[in-house]
């Protein structure tokens, strides 16, 4: 049975910079819903990675939750706050 794979870029406000077959809410202050256009047969793996050059290398992001149909993002600053940063996932099954 083939993969199903998204992979994408969302900017710090929010927006799809890269990537297709999903939609992106930037819910609340470093908070991300990242919604798969078609669902996956069973929960994906999803992993996630700041792209912002220019925060701190010890800004975070953190995959909170993952189902067929979404996975939720929270990113933060080097204090481990909740703040806007760029980042980039991979969900594949």
């Amino acid at each position: 049975m083939p993969h199903q794979l998204i992979r994408g870029n969302i900017s710090a406000d929010g927006h799809r910079t890269a990537g297709q077959g999903f939609k992106v809410v930037h819910m609340e202050t470093g908070k991300y819903a990242i919604l798969f256009n078609e669902e996956f047969p069973e929960t994906p793996t999803v992993t996630a990675t700041i792209l912002d050059p220019d925060k701190n290398r010890v800004d975070n992001v953190h995959v909170e939750e993952v189902t067929t149909e979404q996975a939720i993002i929270s990113t933060g600053d080097y204090y481990g706050a909740l703040s806007d940063r760029g980042f980039g996932f991979i969900a594949l099954d």
